[in-house]
């Protein structure tokens, strides 16, 4: 019997043998499940970057992408949600941003009135769609990649303390039982 939530994740055999898991998988490997340190990392990565592009159903998506390239399975779906309702519209301001200081436009949103012409329109979906279309990709790539470096930092931090601390009270119970 494991001992832990964490030990009970690390029996792959447990994970396989689980009918829902094992029906939704197939015949796929089962470290979709697995927290491991590149594998949570990548499927961050993904899930950031699938959160910003504005597609229907994007953790199926997200889903699809971590079982393809052997990511954490919940972690892409999971941040898949950075983009809700209440993200969305800054998001949107931040890409449009990027695209806009990529290709020199000013910062000031395009002002224009607007009538019942469907040319008024075009001119300013034109306008303002142009650093749109290229801001997105551009920071899908910039959130995917910091969030692989900073989950993959992370977590070789968080193990590299786990490693002093044991030496620590190594160290600490071999001066008590030396006096």
């Amino acid at each position: 019997m494991a001992k832990s939530f964490r030990e009970w994740l690390r029996h792959a055999d447990m994970i396989k043998k689980h009918p829902h898991i094992a029906r939704f998988l197939g015949k796929a490997q089962p470290h979709s499940w697995i927290p491991r340190r590149r594998s949570v990392a990548l499927g961050a990565a993904i899930g950031g970057a699938v959160s910003i592009v504005p597609l229907p159903a994007q953790s199926i998506i997200a889903a699809l992408l971590a079982v393809r390239f052997k990511a954490h399975l919940p972690t892409a779906v999971v941040l898949t949600f950075l983009s809700n309702p209440l993200t969305a519209l800054p998001l949107l301001c931040v890409a449009w941003m990027l695209g806009a200081l990529c290709l020199g436009l000013p910062l000031a949103w395009p002002e224009q009135s607007f009538g019942s012409s469907g040319a008024q329109w075009l001119e300013w979906i034109t306008h303002a769609g142009k650093p749109l279309l290229l801001g997105m990709p551009l920071l899908a790539t910039l959130l995917s990649l910091s969030l692989f470096g900073l989950i993959h930092a992370g977590w070789r931090l968080a193990i590299v303390r786990q490693w002093r601390n044991r030496r620590m009270d190594r160290a600490k119970r071999h001066k008590q039982t030396m006096q």
